[in-house]
């Protein structure tokens, strides 16, 4: 009889060739390579406070500190300082151990791609919570494990990949809370990853929506089973976990510099301003001008469709390529077609095999894969709306949904029931 580490060597074979990918790319790409809001850094050495995430993380090297300034008064230090920090610390060991300032930069990625690594491994252990089979399995992980959005990631120098990590545990504590019979410390656990969660980055907010469900459920049967009091309890106690951690970065802006929560944004000059073309052109069907060429610039003119926008980068990172042969150019029409039509099908799926799970009464696991997908999908288009700019249909605001398109493709027979 095999036992659990034979049985499931092929998900580790593929864990380790993620990595191994992951690893050979941020070796192979520079902390100015296919970056996202870089801005740019000076030296540590100066007193000179620099734009972006790059000087983010140099800021807090050079100062050891967070911003004692507005951090909406400067480009993007209005993010949760979290990754920054972490970053900042690779930054500062890194100098401290002789390594000339330019290279220090580099470091930042050890932490990226310690993250993107993280999230495959997250990814495994969640199809291994909601499914027992391998052979079931395969195809979802190697499917997240082996995405190119995620592996161009865990080579950037933001606070993208962290915040794609949180979101896949904040996964992965419900789904651990609803199998365990929702014991106490599981609800902890869920508390510290929506906590930590957003202090890597707001748009993890969105896993609130089905962790909330899934309370509300628990809540529900506790009411009518006469439980209620020792639920509330620990959702009392979940509430002071995670709102203090997850909230503390908003609430010192708005005590020390009065700055509410949001982010800041390009002007309608920008040349990624969508705002000037109909709605239904940039949430709607694609039209053929936006899927004809298979990449993605910052200028809207060339696409201004949030969808292909977001397969495009998804597949390709946001890269315009001067030269590139016919045979590669059409070889990349065909994968961004095939990435299309699996997401039409996930889409389908996600929401159909929820119903079905609902129907044969694992509600919680129902509810939670629903809610969720449906969740990043409409936050994703509200977004798009609220802030309309190519960069904000970037597939790096939506990672999670890769994995609810991933679990999708588990058939409902092999999941195991959680409830």
């Amino acid at each position: 009889m095999k036992t659990n580490n034979t049985r499931y060597i092929r998900s580790y074979i593929i864990i380790l060739i993620s990595w191994i990918i992951r690893i050979i790319y941020v070796l192979a790409t520079s902390v100015g390579q296919r970056q996202h809001d870089l801005g740019y850094a000076t030296s540590l050495e100066d007193g000179i406070i620099n734009p972006g995430h790059l000087g983010y993380v140099e800021y807090i090297a050079k100062f050891k500190h967070l911003p004692d300034f507005d951090p909406f008064s400067i480009f993007s230090y209005y993010h949760p300082p979290l990754h920054h920090i972490i970053a900042g610390i690779c930054v500062d060991i890194a100098h401290r151990l002789g390594v000339p300032t330019p290279q220090a930069y580099e470091f930042i990625q050890l932490p990226t791609c310690i993250y993107g690594c993280l999230t495959v491994y997250i990814t495994y252990r969640i199809l291994r919570l909601i499914c027992d089979n391998e052979s079931s399995i395969l195809f979802p992980l190697a499917l997240v494990a082996l995405h190119p959005g995620l592996i161009y990631m865990a080579g950037t120098v933001n606070n993208d990949m962290l915040a794609a990590l949180m979101s896949f545990v904040c996964v992965y504590t419900t789904l651990l809370w609803i199998k365990s019979g929702y014991k106490y410390k599981n609800l902890i656990y869920m508390a510290l990853s929506i906590g930590i969660g957003l202090i890597s980055k707001l748009n993890v907010a969105v896993l609130v929506f089905p962790m909330g469900a899934v309370m509300l459920a628990v809540l529900i049967k506790a009411i009518r089973s006469g439980n209620v009091l020792t639920v509330i309890k620990r959702y009392i106690t979940f509430a002071l976990i995670a709102a203090p951690i997850g909230l503390s970065w908003s609430i010192r802006n708005i005590i020390r510099f009065h700055s509410k929560p949001g982010i800041s944004s390009a002007s309608p000059e920008s040349n990624q301003y969508l705002g000037a073309y109909p709605l239904n052109e940039i949430i709607g069907i694609p039209v053929k001008s936006s899927i004809d060429f298979p990449f993605h610039s910052e200028n809207a003119i060339y696409c201004h469709n949030a969808w292909s926008i977001l397969f495009k980068t998804s597949l390709f990172a946001e890269i315009f390529p001067e030269d590139i042969s016919p045979s590669l150019l059409n070889f990349c029409r065909i994968l961004f077609i095939a990435a299309i039509l699996l997401a039409a099908i996930c889409f389908v799926l996600s929401i159909i095999r929820p119903v079905k799970l609902i129907r044969r009464g694992d509600i919680d696991l129902g509810l939670f894969l629903l809610i969720g997908y449906t969740s990043v999908i409409v936050t994703y288009i509200l977004f798009v709306i609220k802030y309309p700019y190519t960069c904000s249909c970037d597939f790096r605001y939506v990672p999670t949904a890769l994995l609810y398109a991933a679990i999708s493709l588990i058939p409902v027979k092999k999941l195991t029931r959680l409830t």
